[in-house]
């Protein structure tokens, strides 16, 4: 009888990978097939990584924060700062909510028991939410502008169009 060879070096991983893969495998066919397909767009989520993070609110930041760069007074400065930080987690907030709209549907299924029925995706409700507070809170940034900075409010508005084109 010939000798196993251990497939974990072709499979790119160690032994240790291979043994939980072979674990998620049991998992999963221990799932029903009507849920798999949501299952598996949740681990393609969480392969992918989050969009609601520290480091994509900040990259957001610096973006708004660049068209206020000609403001010389520090109180207004400071109320830019404020409104910069909630217009920023916003805008990734609503492309989080935007992404989970498009993996998992308007709608999801819930059983209770033996009765199922159809039920909206929570991230319905904090895209709508969002997107209606994004769109004041731009237009009041675009208030706060420098009189200069006519380029920079072209930018802030293409922004917030943008936004309610997502």
């Amino acid at each position: 009888m010939a000798k196993k060879e251990d497939n974990s070096a072709d499979m790119g991983g160690n032994g240790e990978t291979l043994k939980e893969l072979r674990e998620l495998l049991t998992i999963y066919e221990s799932i029903p097939k009507e849920r798999r397909a949501a299952l598996l767009k949740a681990a393609k989520r969480e392969a992918a990584g989050d969009i609601l993070t520290d480091e994509n609110i900040e990259e957001e930041k610096k973006t708004l924060l660049r068209f206020f760069a000609g403001v010389k007074d520090n109180r207004k400065k400071k109320l830019i700062a404020r409104k910069v930080n909630e217009v920023a987690f916003q805008a990734v907030t609503i492309r989080q909510a935007r992404e989970s709209l498009i993996a998992d549907g308007l709608q999801a299924e819930v059983v209770n028991g033996k009765q199922r029925y159809p039920k909206e995706n929570p991230a319905v409700a904090i895209y709508d939410k969002y997107c209606r507070a994004y769109q004041s809170n731009i237009d009041k940034l675009i208030e706060l502008l420098p009189p200069k900075e006519i380029k920079a409010k072209s930018a802030l508005a293409s922004m917030r169009d943008e936004v309610e084109k997502d």
